[in-house]
């Protein structure tokens, strides 16, 4: 921090040197305290992306200055504030430095608002509770039925009018005692089934094999069947070969022996050896094949029977299966109604604790119910006693009434009518029969910069009556602009200057600062140069000729 003087922040003598000693964050906070400002936290609009702030220094001088762009400037009336980030601050901040939002007021709000969220949720809660009780009827009613479905109570048991009485029913409830349950019947019965099973599934498994062989044999027997017919037509054929044989006096089969005339041949006969051979080979293939199915028929009876002897035992093991099927669901309802019972038992236990709950849960909500509406009621009597909307309202009202005898001053355009400071938009304005004229629809740049002066002056007029902590100084750069060239370097040679118009302003400076005794100050930088001993005593420097406010040596003089 740069120390500038003693806590009366006058400034300090020539012999003492400049000491920084801190950052702008010090600075502001040390100024803020000097001017006696309280911590106030503005919150945002509900909604609002912007975050919240802590008054300070920093918004109470954005209503000390009025610069040469500002002053004549109809769009925007306060010092900064066409920059986004401005407008919404000083919106948020006037309230406060005006006195018409205090701590103390911003903190009964947020009580009230605290106590009304309470209360809010208070009622909430007592409506829950009710409708709990008028439901406990309907849950006794339904719980009493379910007892009575699972035989734990009987179908004379009723809940009647007597709340006592079904509380009664269900405390019953809770100690009836079920069944025990047999865990070794239940094992054995599980097992047994599985045992079962296990045993029908290899008796068919055999079934099937008996039947794979039964079609495998019946099978074979037809096909021995199909080639033993074969057979017997081709030895059918060959039979006549028995009218062939040679007589008795000749050796039987002989090949050198004619088959019909008996007698002999010069050169034996192969062919009739061979027809001869195969006759005989196809008799002992018969043979063998009646043999044969003779024998295949034998093991197609033995695998009936076998097969015979398993459907009886797959049949009694259905039968068995079926048995220990039954057992096993006699076995699972009965744990099921205890699974039930236990449930409904959780259902009714919990009911009797709801039950208690909600009575004397009722009782207590009412009565901090009562609390919370005293509460209420004494914290909407502080705030309506000093609401910081009635207080803006008043004190807007105290503005407007001077904003409009400063306007009357300077002679400015509407100001036969009612002029009013808007708090919200930020702007002055008249209201004539024909509607609400705005500064931005005003004609004229002396119109637009005597409602600069005449706000800021009813501002800081009411800050200081008020004892405000805000500075107590105002600087103009430039008010009588709108009567000079912009060229103009000395204002004293134009003669074509509204020399009327400029003297009201000073005027209007030195009155107010005069009503109020030198505890205000007004600083103006302009071209105009009254001749007046009063605006001569009040001129402390006059830039011309070379002589400014940052001299031209200056750049010489710091190399």
């Amino acid at each position: 921090m740069i120390t500038i003087g003693d806590l009366a922040l006058e400034a300090p003598s020539s012999s003492r040197p400049l000491e920084v000693n801190a950052d702008t964050e010090v600075v502001k906070d040390v100024l803020s305290e000097r001017l006696r400002i309280e911590r106030f936290r503005i919150e945002p609009d509900r909604g609002s992306l912007r975050h919240p702030f802590e008054v300070s220094s920093k918004q109470a001088l954005l209503f000390c200055f009025q610069s040469q762009n500002e002053i004549a400037n109809r769009a925007v009336l306060f010092h900064r504030q066409n920059e986004p980030e401005v407008r919404p601050t000083i919106r948020g901040a006037l309230p406060y430095f005006l006195g018409a939002s205090t701590p103390e007021q911003s903190a009964i709000q947020r009580q009230l608002l605290q106590a009304r969220r309470t209360l809010q949720r208070l009622l909430i809660e007592i409506r829950a509770a009710e409708a709990e009780l008028s439901q406990r009827d309907d849950r006794t009613f339904n719980l009493l039925r379910s007892a009575v479905a699972l035989g734990l109570l009987s179908e004379s048991d009723q809940v009647g009018n007597d709340p006592d009485h079904g509380r009664d029913l269900l405390e019953q409830i809770l100690h009836y005692e079920s069944e025990s349950v047999d865990t070794t019947l239940s094992t054995e019965a599980v097992a047994r089934q599985a045992e079962l099973l296990e045993e029908g599934r290899g008796i068919r498994r055999q079934l099937r094999e008996v039947d794979d062989r039964i079609a495998l044999m019946t099978r074979l027997e037809a096909e021995q069947s199909d080639a033993t017919s074969e057979l017997a037509i081709q030895r059918d054929r060959l039979s006549a070969l028995e009218f062939m044989r040679p007589r008795e006096r000749h050796a039987a089969g002989h090949a050198g022996t004619c088959p019909l005339c008996d007698q002999g041949l010069p050169q034996s006969d192969e062919t009739i050896e061979s027809l001869q051979a195969l006759l005989s080979d196809l008799d002992t293939r018969l043979a063998a094949s009646r043999g044969s199915a003779a024998r295949r028929e034998s093991v197609i009876d033995d695998l009936k029977e076998s097969r015979e002897h398993l459907l009886t035992a797959l049949r009694k093991n259905a039968a068995d299966l079926d048995a220990a099927a039954i057992q096993n669901q006699e076995l699972s309802e009965g744990r099921e109604r205890r699974e039930q019972v236990a449930f409904l038992k959780g259902r009714v236990s919990q009911e009797l604790e709801r039950g208690v709950h909600v009575e004397g849960g009722v009782e207590e909500l009412r009565v901090a119910e009562r609390r919370a509406r005293g509460q209420v009621a004494r914290l909407e009597e502080l705030f309506e006693a000093d609401d910081p909307t009635e207080s803006l309202r008043r004190a807007m009202d105290g503005l407007s009434e001077l904003i409009t005898d400063y306007a009357r001053s300077l002679e400015l355009e509407g100001s036969e009518h009612y002029a009013r400071l808007d708090p919200g938009e930020l702007t002055v304005s008249y209201r004539r029969p024909g509607g609400r004229v705005p500064l931005a629809r005003m004609g004229s740049a002396e119109n637009w910069v005597g409602y600069h002066l005449a706000a800021h002056l009813a501002l800081h007029h009411w800050f200081v009556t008020k004892d405000r902590p805000v500075p107590r100084f105002l600087m103009l750069d430039q008010p009588t602009q709108a009567f000079f060239p912009e060229e103009v370097v000395d204002a004293t040679d134009d003669e074509d200057a509204d020399w009327g118009a400029v003297r009201r302003q000073f005027e209007l400076l030195k009155d107010v600062v005069t009503s109020l005794g030198g505890r205000f100050q007004v600083i103006v930088c302009d071209h105009a140069n009254l001749a007046d001993d009063w605006f001569q005593d009040a001129v402390v420097d006059n830039w011309r000729n070379g002589v400014a406010l940052i001299p031209d040596d200056w750049p010489s003089k710091a190399t």
